[in-house]
């Protein structure tokens, strides 16, 4: 039997995901750092605010320390994986349980739009009668989906 490795996943890059501009706030041991920056988790821009390798990014880099796609992606269970990776075209969720996509959204990976596009706090359920919104990919999701590719 195999198991699936994830890549360390812990409060730091769940939090990051969940910021709005998905900054890493904390990120415990600089080791632990090291280890982001180099499997490419998180990164750090210079002055001018280009993305700085990861060997640099410690030393040379100004302001703070940004999610990547692949970092979003690391923090997600395979239930949150295939919704990501289903989405369609325009970036809207089918057949995603409710649980999935209440914490997709959570992450700041999902928001709900209702019949108009227009974006919405919740799905809308009352308890009666089902949602009445449906989950879309935010920016932060496509990211996610786009890292599952690989990259050129």
């Amino acid at each position: 039997m195999t198991t699936k490795a994830y890549p360390p996943a812990p409060k730091h890059l769940r939090a990051a995901c969940a910021h709005p501009a998905g900054h890493l706030v904390s990120h415990g041991s600089q080791a632990t750092l090291r280890v982001y920056l180099k499997d490419k988790l998180v990164y750090r821009n210079d002055g001018d605010d280009y993305r700085l390798p990861a060997e640099l990014a410690q030393t040379q880099g100004v302001g703070p320390y940004f999610i990547t796609g692949a970092g979003r992606r690391a923090i997600l269970n395979d239930s949150q994986l295939a919704a990501v990776d289903s989405a369609d075209e325009d970036g809207a969720l089918r057949d995603v349980s409710w649980p999935t996509a209440t914490a997709l959204a959570r992450l700041t990976l999902v928001e709900y739009r209702d019949a108009d596009g227009a974006a919405q706090p919740t799905d809308g359920d009352d308890g009666r009668t089902g949602p009445k919104h449906r989950p879309y990919l935010t920016a932060a999701g496509l990211d996610a989906a786009r890292a599952a590719a690989p990259q050129p």
